[in-house]
């Protein structure tokens, strides 16, 4: 079920119990004044005779107000939330949970050395496609809390994406020699292709791992 789908039908379902308490105060308001209309007697005996009446036609009349402004009070709730939800998301990176990587590439280095890898980008459209590169920060696998923005050098960084003609991309990333040792994850998404992307392995070694 999409957002807009979900937000329609809390709106839908909020805006139905408040048009149904409304309709219940009208009908029985309308039952109420004309039961006083057609009395024979006066006001005063009839509010004197009639006190439990009057006490639960107050009380009814104060449960549904309060009724509607809880009606009220879910409806911004919903739409606030949504709202919150949908800023949250904008600036999201296109990898999730629920979406898998167009491929993976894997590339591992040392600390204090530079790692690269080249790869293709091809496009099944029509038109030419005019792309840039932008990508996630690198994220230790076995720490998610480790995040690290290591210096990643695009060749080209922008270009057009021609119908049968892929684009080679070569790719440079600076470990420093700071960098904790292990597996890390980056999204790399060109724009230009909508909800496409790759992710990038990068394995870091130690140099006191190198075999010499």
């Amino acid at each position: 079920m999409s957002e807009r789908t979900s937000i329609s039908e809390d709106l839908e379902h909020l805006f139905k119990k408040t048009t149904d308490a409304n309709k219940l105060f009208l009908k029985e308001s309308a039952k109420f004044v004309k039961r006083l209309s057609s009395s024979k007697v006066s006001g005063e005996q009839l509010f004197s005779n009639q006190k439990d009446l009057f006490k639960d036609a107050v009380s009814l009349f104060v449960k549904l107000n309060i009724q509607h402004a809880s009606n009220l009070v879910d409806l911004g709730t919903a739409i606030t939330k949504r709202f919150n939800q949908d800023a949250g998301n904008a600036g999201v990176e296109p990898a999730t949970t629920e979406s898998q990587p167009a491929f993976i590439l894997n590339v591992s280095g040392v600390a204090g050395s530079d790692a690269s890898a080249q790869f293709l980008l091809d496009s099944d459209k029509k038109e030419p496609v005019l792309c840039n590169l932008k990508q996630t920060e690198y994220i230790l696998q076995t720490d998610t809390s480790i995040k690290a923005t290591f210096e990643t050098l695009f060749e080209p960084q922008s270009f057009t994406v021609k119908p049968g003609s892929p684009q080679k991309i070569n790719m440079s990333i600076h470990i420093p020699t700071d960098a904790t040792p292990g597996l890390y994850l980056s999204n790399i998404q060109a724009e230009g292709f909508e909800h496409i992307y790759f992710s990038l392995f990068l394995t870091v070694t130690s140099p006191n791992d190198t075999v010499k």
